[in-house]
């Protein structure tokens, strides 16, 4: 078996933790530094008053899965179509909006959140993970390709043997990170990376009433947290007065624009930044500041969004 010979399917689920059918040619999602989902189970210890020091086997408790996916931010190529990395982004708490002929859009949902299944071939070995939801970290690096990293919980099924598939990906041509169009607040800064996370908490719903003791999960808080990494100012740079911003809670608006062929436009906008304490650093003699900030909320889920165009 080869570790490279591993292709991960993905699609949203009509119901929670029922198969929806995937397939090779629909669903297909490129994945990178690629990780097996790994098997969690609760083991249970059995080691009672006895007249040896030997213990009893131990017993399979509750049992799930847990997964990590590394992917590429991308349009799908065509306005108005969904990117193969949709039910990804649907598992990690946004909701979806398509404009036929214009624009797929991603927000933050607070209710009638979505779950995905996903399918690890992994040469020739099959694990279902049924009921998915995530967190979502996204890295914007200098010159990197952009990348969005899922890490979640799906509910065990046990592996079985099946011939590896053969998927059809998105054929749009990734976005490196330069020349792209990036504000915080009015200031145009010498930026070298921005990560954005969501800062989903994910909760176990246990019930003795499901096979492996685990009825499913979901999304039950967020706290959506960025960091943008600058070439460092002056204060009386114009509005570049991070320490001030910082200081008074100056709300500062977000917003991020890579590539520039149609259907495979990515916008993103955090309207509602406030500044956590900057951190000076230094990049081979150059002083930086490492400016964290918390994505807050204007009338409510819209601490950020996504648009494809």
């Amino acid at each position: 078996m080869l570790s490279k010979r591993t292709v991960i399917l993905a699609k949203v689920e009509d119901t929670y933790g029922s198969d929806p059918t995937l397939t090779a040619a629909s669903n297909a999602i490129e994945a990178y530094d690629l990780e097996v989902p790994s098997i969690n189970a609760d083991m249970k210890e059995r080691a009672p008053g006895n007249s040896d020091l030997s213990r009893f086997p131990e017993i399979r408790g509750k049992t799930s899965y847990d997964w990590k996916l590394k992917t590429l931010l991308r349009g799908s190529g065509t306005l108005g179509t969904a990117p193969r990395t949709s039910p990804l982004l649907q598992s990690a708490g946004l909701g979806e909006t398509i404009v036929s002929g214009a624009s797929v859009t991603y927000a933050p949902l607070s209710s009638s959140l979505k779950s995905c299944t996903i399918e690890a071939y992994v040469d020739g070995i099959l694990m279902q993970l049924l009921g998915c939801v995530s967190d979502l970290e996204m890295d914007f690096t200098a010159g990197e390709l952009p990348w969005m990293s899922f890490a979640g919980k799906g509910i065990y099924t046990i592996p079985t043997d099946s011939a590896i598939v053969d998927p059809t990906f998105d054929t749009t041509v990734p976005q490196v990170v330069k020349g792209v169009t990036m504000t915080f607040g009015s200031y145009a800064a010498i930026i070298e990376k921005m990560t954005l996370k969501m800062g989903n908490k994910i909760a176990e719903r246990p019930d003795f009433n499901q096979t492996e003791g685990i009825k499913g999960f979901e999304i039950t808080d967020r706290n959506p947290e960025g960091s943008i990494t600058v070439e460092a100012v002056l204060r009386a740079e114009t509005n570049a007065d991070f320490l001030s911003y910082f200081h008074s809670r100056t709300v500062k608006a977000l917003s991020f624009v890579i590539g520039a062929t149609e259907g495979n436009i990515a916008t993103i906008t955090a309207p509602y930044c406030y500044l956590r304490p900057p951190v000076v650093g230094d990049r081979e003699g150059v002083r930086t500041f490492e400016i964290p900030f918390h994505m807050g909320r204007g009338s409510g889920n819209d601490e950020i969004g996504i648009a494809l165009t």
